[in-house]
């Protein structure tokens, strides 16, 4: 079988990691620096971190990132295979950094260009606005006709006309999912929503005045152009491009020509007796009837919202216009459905009240009586009241969502509350997720150090207390065993003071 209809066997999910971290704001660092990075391999091959820095803040990433911070995500997407970097041992030291990244210059990889260029299409193409372009089937009979003229007389320009033969498949099927898209939406969305009825309304009425005046006369080219090839053959015509096409891997040339050779097929395919275009036209009179009903429901939607207090008047006039009681209770029965030779009322004709207790605002005489009831009275355009959303559950699980934290906030605080100045020794044990906690106050801490007061504080983030370091021995390096590791690094003095605001029922820790 062919290896490109196989491409789902190849899709490994460590390669999407990058854009589907936990966390937030780690992920929008990594995907802004790949977008950076993306548009940079468009002007040159390298680049350096400050070129780097420059361009995050022109993709739109303003948060404030150091040069450290920036080579350890490099290093990172690097350790992903998405980026790689390179270094000029030649080049002239100037500095101490200098020694280390030796004229240090990043780019992407093979699959990083890739999969950066497959999720920048996807989110671009999944909001783009509905388009129809207009001579798109004498795109196609150009691209053909040129396919065959270079197979003549310049063969190895028959590469980029292959390439264009993808990118008018990729065009007709924007075309065709718009359109019944479209279509779909007329049919099966609320009408009465002016912005919904007017784009749809506007791209159906687009396809019929394109269909008669530009798809008939251009579609008999078209079938010109393919029975012209498929005289000359897609076997020819593909294996005399893989021939100029530069593929350096004699084993993908096989591969080349077979995915080459499905695109031809699938572009004839489109537009066969009883392909794609030839239904896409037969569809428009069926767009026409999807328009009329359309039309006729919003008719009927406005009728049935229109003015409560007209519909009144005209009752009491038919009323007062009847001979005796009996016609006056035929009217009557007409308009409120009493009457058995009209609908029956469906539902209780009384619905469930709750009425609210009487609130009084402090000594004012001024008191407010609520009334809850299942169903708003504000009438919609369908003349149909909706039934009111219960919130109750959702409220009680954002409750007890909210005192479980506050639980494991104070949890926390307990444990990391120390009774003074303490090394890191004092937190050996500590379990894991109090330590991430601990650890990434500390690395915060170390961050803010001011040298007047000569330590720096950090609040934690995900427990109410506050973090206090500074330098401890010179030179002295510090071994501590912790419940899922080892850690080692330099002597710190650490503080640890809880932090609680009074009145709140769920404190709000620091990080």
């Amino acid at each position: 079988m062919d290896q490109s209809r196989q491409w789902w066997r190849s899709v490994l999910s460590s390669d999407w990691t990058v854009f589907a971290l936990p966390e937030d704001l780690v992920r929008e660092r990594y995907t802004a620096l790949l977008a950076a990075l993306e548009e940079l391999s468009t002007r040159g091959p390298m680049w350096t971190p400050a070129q780097i820095l420059d361009q995050l803040c022109t993709v739109g990433y303003h948060d404030a990132l150091a040069e450290e911070q920036l080579l350890a995500s490099l290093e990172q997407l690097a350790r992903w295979d998405l980026a790689k970097p390179f270094r000029d041992y030649a080049a002239p030291v100037r500095s101490y950094r200098g020694v280390i990244s030796r004229q240090e210059a990043w780019a992407l990889t093979l699959r990083g260009r890739a999969l950066v260029a497959a999720v920048r299409a996807a989110v671009l193409d999944s909001r783009r606005a509905l388009q129809l372009p207009s001579r798109l089937l004498d795109g196609v009979e150009q691209t053909i006709r040129r396919m065959l003229e270079h197979f003549g007389s310049d063969p190895g320009l028959l590469t980029g006309d292959l390439d264009d033969v993808r990118t008018r498949i990729d065009e007709l099927q924007r075309v065709t999912a718009d359109f019944y898209g479209a279509l779909a939406q007329m049919v099966q969305s609320d009408v009465t929503d002016d912005d919904v009825f007017g784009r749809n309304r506007d791209r159906v009425l687009e396809a019929l005045r394109q269909f008669p005046r530009e798809y008939g006369r251009a579609l008999r080219r078209v079938g010109d152009a393919l029975a012209a090839l498929r005289e000359t053959g897609h076997g020819p015509v593909v294996e005399t491009a893989a021939v100029h096409a530069g593929l350096v891997d004699p084993a993908e040339q096989q591969h080349w020509v077979d995915e080459r050779m499905r695109r031809l097929a699938d572009l004839e395919a489109w537009f066969t007796p009883d392909g794609t275009i030839y239904r896409l036209i037969a569809s428009a009179t069926g767009a026409v009837h999807t328009l009329l009903i359309a039309i006729d429901r919003r008719y009927a939607a406005r009728r049935r919202g229109a003015d409560l207090g007209a519909d009144f008047r005209s009752v009491a006039r038919s009323l007062h216009r009847q001979g005796g009681g009996e016609q006056a209770r035929r009217v009557y029965g007409a308009a409120f459905g009493d009457w058995p030779a009209w609908h029956a009322q469906i539902g209780p004709a009384e619905e469930d009240v709750a009425h609210a207790a009487v609130a009084a605002a402090g000594i004012a005489a001024h008191r407010v009586e609520v009334t809850l009831r299942e169903h708003e009275r504000v009438g919609r355009p369908g003349g149909r009241p909706r039934k009111l959303a219960d919130t109750a559950v959702d409220r009680q699980s954002a409750l007890a969502q909210a005192h479980e934290e506050a639980q494991l906030r104070r949890r926390f605080a307990r444990v990391l509350v120390t009774p003074g100045e303490v090394g890191l020794e004092h937190f050996a044990g500590l379990a894991a997720d109090a330590l991430v906690i601990l650890l990434r106050a500390i690395e915060v801490a170390r961050q803010e150090f001011d040298p007047e007061l000569g330590s720096g504080s950090a609040v934690a983030e995900g427990a109410n207390v506050v973090v206090r370091v500074r330098p401890g021995t010179a030179g002295r390096q510090v071994r501590v065993e912790f419940t899922e590791g080892v850690l080692t690094g330099p002597d710190l003095r650490i503080r640890v003071d809880a932090s609680e605001r009074a009145g709140e029922a769920v404190v709000q820790g620091v990080a």
